[in-house]
């Protein structure tokens, strides 16, 4: 048993280093295998190896619970290469076994996971099993005078994986199997009577040496095999779990700024809703004065020119702006005599207004209204020109 402490103590060590990583694809119907082995068999010691082989076959179904650490279980029968007798209860098999197996992938327990399997890695196995031999008690078989026992099984598998994604494995597994229980070990008690117990002897063993094929099942990871989890940058954690908490403590500020956003929306929408003010643009209405003219003359004389520069100063002031100008004359005189007159009048104070003052012509438009006696109370005064700001 101290075998089997051992190799727990392995397991229990090989796990502990695994749970320290993190793997994708390690839920419980992960990882699983099926597989198929055979070889021959023979007795360890009293007898020779060559001539007293003996096929079996067998299948295996495991588990991996890590990279290095798996579980799996197996049952084999065995054939004599003898022919069998009368004393065996089953004519063509002679022994059954099966067992429950531990196993410890050697590679990747000292050598680390790399992502995938290697293509060539070494396994330890040791479990418990069963063994029935089919024939008398008395009779001595391949396994010895043993009609059924408890066996331990110790092996090596040397396993290469290959496949395009690994999914299967072709191994050669030697083993040592003991019969710990059940076996007439020799041992006589005071009435001369062999007894049965638990001990290893080396003549209560046999020896295997099996090849086997296994088929590794498709995972979570959309694989066959484990997958490192890429750890993150310590430092990097560290300072994420910083701006977090800086973050944290803002939790009023930002708030706030909630606030202040959704008030800001709502003054928004409430003056989206109101109506567009009417702008009421004042009208520019400068006091220009007349320009006067002497009877039947529409020569503007040196007086009155101060009132065309006077004009001139507001439409600088102003570029905006622009002006008609409208001539007048009083009744005296022929009638057509009096419009062309007023039209040179409103003419006069045009050209003055270009030639001295560089207005520009398009700004100034001009009419000549006839003769008329309505414009001033004082009859001479009706002989002008007046002066409008176009609205």
């Amino acid at each position: 048993m101290k075998k089997v402490m051992l190799f727990l103590a392995i397991a229990a060590s090989a796990m502990t280093v695994s749970a320290q990583e993190g793997f994708y694809g390690n839920k419980f119907f992960d990882n699983w295998y099926i597989g198929l082995q055979g070889g021959v068999s023979t007795k360890t010691t009293h007898q020779a190896v060559l001539k007293n082989l003996n096929p079996n076959v067998g299948v295996r179904v495991g588990k991996w619970i890590t990279p290095s650490f798996g579980i799996a279980g197996e049952g084999n029968l065995m054939f004599s290469n003898k022919a069998s007798g009368e004393n065996y209860t089953n004519p063509s098999i002679n022994v059954s076994s099966a067992s429950l197996l531990g196993q410890l992938n050697l590679t990747n327990m000292f050598c680390g996971y790399l992502g995938e399997p290697r293509n060539f890695e070494i396994i330890a196995n040791a479990g418990i099993g069963y063994i029935h031999n089919y024939t008398d008690d008395n009779e001595d078989l391949s396994i010895g005078t043993i009609k059924n026992a408890i066996t331990q099984k110790l092996a090596i598998d040397f396993a290469w994986n290959f496949g395009n994604k690994k999914q299967w494995q072709f191994y050669v597994e030697p083993s040592l199997n003991y019969l710990i229980a059940g076996a007439k070990l020799g041992v006589v008690n005071e009435a001369g009577v062999g007894s049965q117990t638990c001990a290893y002897d080396i003549n209560y063993s046999y020896m295997q040496l099996n090849v086997g094929i296994n088929y590794k099942f498709k995972t979570s990871n959309d694989t066959h095999n484990f997958m490192l989890v890429e750890a993150c940058d310590q430092n990097m954690i560290n300072a994420l779990n910083a701006e977090i908490n800086s973050l944290r403590g803002k939790d009023a500020e930002i708030d706030a700024l909630k606030k202040e956003i959704e008030d800001l929306k709502k003054a928004l929408k409430e003056c989206e809703e109101k109506p567009a003010p009417v702008v009421v643009e004042k009208e520019i209405e400068p006091n220009l004065p007349a320009v006067f003219y002497p009877l039947n003359k529409s020569v503007i004389t040196p007086a009155q020119a101060q009132n065309v520069a006077i004009a001139a100063a507001v439409m600088k002031n102003h570029p905006e702006l622009k002006l008609q100008v409208k001539g007048y004359a009083s009744p005296e005189g022929p009638h057509d005599n009096n419009n062309t007159l007023s039209i040179n009048r409103a003419k006069a104070v045009k050209d003055l207004l270009v030639k001295k003052y560089n207005i520009d012509p398009s700004r100034i438009t001009t009419e000549g209204c006839g003769e008329t006696d309505k414009l001033f109370e004082i009859y001479e005064f009706n002989r002008v020109a007046m002066l409008y700001i176009e609205k």
